[in-house]
């Protein structure tokens, strides 16, 4: 087997393991007791998942919690809370991203990003490698794609935050209020 089939492989498995750890964390009750337990410290939990919420490991995890939070929270604040957890979680990504020059240059290649730009400029229709970025980062999958088509390299930390807080919050804020409404 050649390392790049490897390496999906390896990626879907840890993903399909993350789902179905978020699943069994609903089913078995243990989230529901966990919540009750920090319930006194709720904007702890909201944080946590917010931050959770940006990595395609975590992600079907802090989607699993937000879902529970969300029958007895408030959306907006699940919401705002969350997007500053995921601010931080899309910071430590960029950090490590900009601390490994390669890694950036390495997930362009695989996403063929110069390729897809070159296309889309035939066509006057650049646009749509930012705007794809921005509902990543706004859903549950992994922001790293998100904010690597949102060319995060060339944006300073506080541009990436504003930016990040605004799309994981709506993100956020339409995953929890249907629940919410529901229950």
């Amino acid at each position: 087997m050649d390392p790049k089939t490897r390496s999906i492989l390896l990626k879907t498995i840890i993903f399909i393991f993350s789902i179905s750890l978020g699943w069994y964390l609903v089913k078995s009750g243990f989230l529901h007791t966990w919540i009750a337990t920090v319930l006194p410290h709720r904007f702890i939990g909201e944080f946590i998942a917010g931050a959770l919420y940006t990595s395609f490991l975590t992600s079907p995890i802090a989607v699993a919690m937000l879902l529970v939070i969300a029958q007895e929270g408030n959306p907006i604040i699940i919401a705002l809370l969350g997007g500053l957890g995921a601010v931080c979680g899309d910071l430590f990504i960029i950090k490590v991203f900009r601390d490994n020059e390669g890694d950036i240059d390495n997930a362009s290649k695989q996403l063929h990003l110069q390729r897809i730009t070159v296309i889309l400029r035939q066509f006057h229709m650049e646009f749509l490698i930012p705007l794809l970025g921005c509902v990543i980062i706004a859903s549950p999958f992994p922001d790293e794609i998100g904010l690597l088509m949102l060319g995060v390299s060339r944006l300073k930390y506080d541009e990436i935050a504003k930016i990040s807080f605004v799309l994981n919050s709506a993100g956020i804020l339409l995953i929890v209020t249907p629940i919410n409404l529901l229950s």
